[in-house]
């Protein structure tokens, strides 16, 4: 077995060890199995992280930075009004980004879609709002019907995708509504 290998295993039966995935007799049985009774050889990665450790750690940042950035596109979308069509277009421009490099990544995909998916789904609705402040405001029914068309494409994407947290949200924000509509009038 080449050393490269070898080394890889070795680390992950460390995370193994350290994370308590198997018993602490296994993985040390393991550990000398593999570093062929070079225990200084098992020592020195006794300090490294797992693969699976460390990929979870990028994807970590990864939606750490987008969280920022849709924070960010949602308080400019809020709080300023000059120039509404820059930043709805900045903000519909994140949201296009988003989308691509979702369909081109797979990696990203696996780890970081459900993510992804609800980041869009509230920049759309960010951008549905700042359109109705910016065209339609006073106009409590154009608010209505723009919050039913979000709830209605969530609960389209949830039952479409699978997504049970999108049909949950689609469903009870239409019932929120409506129930608000029939409360009031």
């Amino acid at each position: 077995m080449n050393s490269q290998r070898k080394r890889i295993i070795i680390s992950e039966i460390q995370y193994w060890k350290k994370n308590k995935l198997l018993p602490e007799h296994y993985c040390d049985f393991l550990i000398t199995l593999y570093a062929q009774g070079e225990i200084e050889e098992a020592e020195n990665l006794k300090n490294e992280k797992g693969i699976l450790e460390s990929g979870r750690s990028k994807d970590v940042r990864k939606m750490i930075v987008y969280t920022f950035l849709t924070i960010a596109f949602s308080s400019m979308l809020i709080m300023f009004n000059e120039y509404p069509v820059i930043i709805i277009g900045a903000a519909s421009l994140f949201v296009l980004i988003l989308l691509v490099k979702l369909m081109l990544t797979k990696e990203f995909q696996k780890a970081v879609i459900p993510f992804t998916y609800i980041i869009t789904a509230f920049m759309l609705l960010g951008i549905s709002l700042k359109v109705w402040f910016t065209f339609f405001e006073g106009e409590n029914m154009m608010l209505f019907g723009i919050l039913m068309l979000n709830s209605i494409l969530w609960l389209f994407a949830g039952r479409l995708l699978q997504l049970l947290y999108f049909t949950i949200s689609g469903a009870a924000g239409l019932l929120l509504i409506i129930g608000f509509l029939l409360m009031s009038y």
